[in-house]
């Protein structure tokens, strides 16, 4: 949620599609993680996976998320399969602030053909706005061992 946002009270629309006052279709939900589809989808299968408490972005990720990482990652290798996909051959990432459109962590989980060059683009690991899963939790457990924490 942005500086802008609190101030003015205005709430989080993922927040409200986990609990059920803002209408979205929640495709999963357990104590930890949901997942619905992007509304404005960049590949054949786009799903959103979020952690049901609110994190603000990527970057508010620290070595006591790496369980929750790894439970976003475990659930969106099943949806992929489930959707026909092989998750090896599939984007699993996030988009990092100020690339990013809601201020609420959440997986990008891509399968199939992105539908255009600028959604290859945007879609890029490696830009420096958007930034792997896979990366993200191997970052994170290097800091773990050498540092006993930090933010990512």
């Amino acid at each position: 949620m942005t500086l802008l946002d609190k101030i003015l009270c205005r709430p989080c629309i993922f927040c409200g599609i986990v609990d059920g006052t803002v209408r979205g279709t929640l495709i999963y939900k357990d104590e930890h993680t949901a997942a619905f589809n992007d509304i404005n989808p960049a590949a054949e299968t786009h799903i959103l996976i979020v952690p049901v408490a609110h994190i603000d972005s990527v970057k508010s990720l620290t070595v006591e998320h790496l369980d929750l990482l790894q439970r976003m990652r475990k659930k969106a290798e099943e949806l992929l399969t489930s959707h026909g996909h092989d998750p090896a051959a599939s984007k699993l990432g996030f988009h990092v602030p100020p690339f990013n459109t809601v201020d609420h962590l959440h997986l990008h989980v891509l399968g199939g053909e992105l539908k255009s060059k600028f959604r290859k683009l945007k879609y890029e690991t490696g830009r420096m706005w958007y930034l792997d899963l896979f990366q993200i939790q191997a970052d994170l457990e290097k800091k773990h061992r050498l540092h006993g924490g930090a933010r990512l």
